[in-house]
């Protein structure tokens, strides 16, 4: 009996994390002219590993960014994972996770974001996003979601002067979902002066207020070496209140490959400008969920990691 229940939930924990899309309507991408849904059908999620060096306590530290897109049906409603398939709130959306990992001298951070960003932009904006930053000091987890219009941000932290709290912000661009952005149609991505919500994990790191900031955003062709791919575009925003500047570099053909970024802002104590910079190292199409045997971990190393 007892191995019984061990395959069953050992089925059940395979196919929990498996992405799948029911009864897909194509017509609820049509408004996004560059975004190509036969790449995404595969039944994989695309993994990228990128070199990170990360400013943080006056000092750069280098790690690893996880990042990883896959389409997967999501209800609408409890904003969730849709796991029946068969629910008329479900919605095809593209995920992100952004996994970063480094280390500041003795200890270690980890910062995990999920971005949910429905593909029938039309209808619906990024529904939802979830952060969480762990180091050895405490945890902090912040939730953004969209709610009648407007988008209300949940904070759980361990540091005395943030605490437990909840603010409703007015609609603005969310810039963790500026990735998916890209992947989806980047000539959309917010020009000129626009309203923003910041990155959940610059919030934390950085013990930022949580509300909407001014930002200044711009597309143009990439003309520097530091980075590598084909046609490659750049979009650079900047938040002047925060001294921060944000450039996106990703492939102007399909399926718009971001093969890195950087991320200017002052250190914590010297207030030195200092830029944190992330390089793609491998991309690959896997159905990671399936993968979680110890002989997978020889795919770690292929990948870099």
């Amino acid at each position: 009996m007892t191995n019984y229940v061990f395959l069953f939930l050992s089925f059940i924990a395979f196919i929990s994390c498996e992405p799948k899309i029911e009864n897909f309507n194509s017509a609820s991408v049509t408004n996004n002219a560059n975004f190509d849904i036969s790449h995404w059908q595969d039944g994989k999620a695309e993994v990228s590993v990128y070199q990170l060096n990360q400013n943080r306590y006056n000092a750069m530290h280098p790690g690893k960014l996880v990042n990883v897109f896959v389409l997967e049906d999501f209800l609408t409603d409890k904003q969730v994972k849709s796991e029946s398939n068969q629910n008329e709130k479900s919605a095809p959306i593209l995920k992100n996770i952004r996994s970063a990992k480094f280390t500041t001298g003795i200890y270690d951070y980890s910062l995990h974001t999920s971005v949910f960003t429905p593909l029938n932009q039309k209808e619906y904006s990024t529904l939802k996003v979830t952060n969480t930053m762990q180091e050895w000091c405490g945890t902090t987890f912040l939730q953004l979601n969209e709610k009648k219009g407007n988008y209300v941000l949940e904070q759980r932290s361990y540091f005395e002067k943030e605490g437990d709290k909840t603010v409703k912000l007015e609609k603005a661009v969310v810039e963790d979902a500026l990735m998916n952005q890209i992947r989806l149609d980047y000539e959309k991505l917010p020009a000129g002066e626009f309203e923003l919500i910041s990155k959940l994990s610059y919030l934390a790191l950085k013990h930022k207020p949580l509300k909407v900031y001014k930002a200044f955003g711009a597309i143009s062709k990439y003309k520097a070496s530091d980075f590598e791919g084909e046609e490659l575009l750049e979009y650079r925003y900047s938040i002047k209140e925060q001294n921060r500047e944000v450039t996106l570099i990703f492939e102007g053909v399909s399926p718009f490959k971001i093969v890195g970024f950087t991320e200017s802002y002052p250190s914590a104590f010297d207030k030195k400008i200092r830029k944190t910079t992330a390089k793609l190292i491998s991309n690959e199409r896997l159905a990671y969920w399936g993968m979680n045997s110890p002989k997978d971990a020889e795919i770690r190393n292929k990948i870099g990691l």
